[in-house]
């Protein structure tokens, strides 16, 4: 269980969940560029509308 003193579940500091919440959403928002960029592609070659 989370030290009472601390208050957070994961055991991270505040310092460490925001660099971990920092590199988190870079990776998300790399993933979603990507597939964005995939979209586009399959879209130009075979479009599905």
């Amino acid at each position: 269980m989370a030290d009472s003193n601390n208050g957070s579940l994961s055991g991270l500091t505040e310092h460490e969940a925001q660099e971990f919440h920092r590199y988190f959403m870079q990776g998300f928002l790399g993933f979603v560029a990507l597939t964005i960029v995939a979209h586009v592609l399959v879209w130009m070659w075979r479009p599905w509308f």
